[in-house]
């Protein structure tokens, strides 16, 4: 018997054994959901006289719940009491209740199609179909957070799969059953889910959208609840110190920030520019073959490079260079380099590094730079 979408808020209950087997328990009753609608399974606890066993998640087979188990102690026995991981549970509620909340926010402002929503409870993803600016998203959080603060009801019904009308969302080509559970908001939304939701919109708190980004389809990450709430506070608290501390003005930060990062990539390419051009090398010459060496605390590592490989296209050389800063030193040659003389030193001081052909990068802790980096230069030289 599945009780979890007859009593979503039953937090435990005591059951009966029927199978078990090495992977898997089947109970006469449970209210660990097996996931679906974008939701994963539940998980929780088998306890009993002498025994605990962990309810790790669930599926479902063949019209049964199977529940994936690990024994924590003691040998299970045929009766006991299961335990839902209520917290975890609710938090997922409330961003499958939020998604449903968004997606028809976001598709009554913009010509946008749902794809598939994948929830977590730390954070979850909406993908859709369609194009979205951050402000749009803006003017659908501000609706969606005005649905949950009006607390409507949600209702939760079956229809024929052949009689549901335009107004349900729904992909009638993932249903195979004839009985379409559906999932209400009062005067807002009706959704074809198969997910557990919470009774009303109020106990969601509130829905915040994390980060948007486009790829195959557009990705709208996004936090319920409380998890939602603190994401907000600590963003807030962030804001507060950089106009405090920087006698910044709170209505202009966001320019002073785009302000910052124009200087900083101004900053960045003339640096490259000048790494390249105007950094200098100590050398040696052994057998006809030059080394050049250098490190430095802040040049630019793309700009020492391309200097470096001008330098190798004009003669027979080494160059080993390092970046104090990064705490990484790096290896070019006209040819090959010998990454067996580099074994000993890398085995001895736990290095870790790689590269291919004529171009080596080590990684080095920052007290054993500058021995490191004198070791190699002798040993290329």
């Amino acid at each position: 018997m599945e009780l979890f979408y007859d009593e979503p808020y039953l937090k435990e209950i005591d059951v009966n054994v029927l199978e078990i087997n090495n992977d898997y328990i089947i109970f006469d009753r449970t209210i660990i959901y097996p996931g679906g609608g974008g939701q994963p399974p539940d998980s929780g606890y088998f306890v009993g006289d002498g025994f605990k066993v962990r309810i790790l998640n669930a599926k479902r087979e063949k019209g049964r719940i199977l529940h994936k188990y690990q024994i924590l102690d003691g040998h299970i026995s045929d009766h006991g009491r299961l335990i839902l991981d209520w917290e975890r549970r609710y938090i997922l509620m409330k961003m499958h209740t939020g998604e449903h909340i968004l997606y028809r926010s976001l598709e009554n402002l913009f010509p946008v199609k749902f794809q598939k929503v994948e929830l977590n409870e730390n954070e979850s993803s909406l993908f859709i179909n369609g194009n979205v600016s951050i402000d749009d998203i803006s003017r659908a959080e501000d609706i969606a957070n005005s649905i949950i603060e009006k607390n409507l009801p949600l209702k939760i019904y079956y229809g024929n799969i052949d009689s549901i009308d335009g107004d349900i969302r729904i992909r009638k080509d993932r249903i195979k059953e004839e009985n379409v559970r559906i999932v209400e908001i009062e005067n807002f939304d009706k959704s074809a889910c198969t997910g557990i939701h919470v009774k009303s919109t109020g106990e969601i708190g509130m829905i915040f959208v994390k980060s948007i980004k486009k790829s195959d389809f557009f990705e709208i990450k996004f936090l319920a609840g409380d998890i939602a709430k603190k994401f907000v506070l600590e963003n807030a608290r962030i804001i507060r110190k950089l106009y405090l501390n920087y006698s910044i003005d709170q209505s202009k930060i966001e320019e002073n920030v785009s302000n910052a990062m124009i200087t900083n990539e101004k900053l960045k390419k003339d640096l490259f520019e000048i790494s390249s051009n105007m950094f200098t090398f100590e050398s040696v010459e052994k057998n006809g073959k030059k080394l050049y060496y250098s490190y430095f605390p802040y040049a630019d590592i793309k700009g020492v490079e391309k200097k470096a490989r001008k330098m190798l296209e004009k003669e027979n050389a080494t160059v080993i260079y390092g970046n104090e800063y990064e705490n990484k030193i790096f290896i070019i040659s006209s040819s090959n380099i010998d990454r067996e003389m580099l074994k000993e030193l890398m085995e001895r001081y736990n290095l870790k590094g790689g590269g291919q052909g004529n171009y080596f990068m080590i990684s080095i802790k920052k007290e054993y730079f500058k021995k490191i980096f004198n070791e190699i230069v002798e040993k290329f030289s």
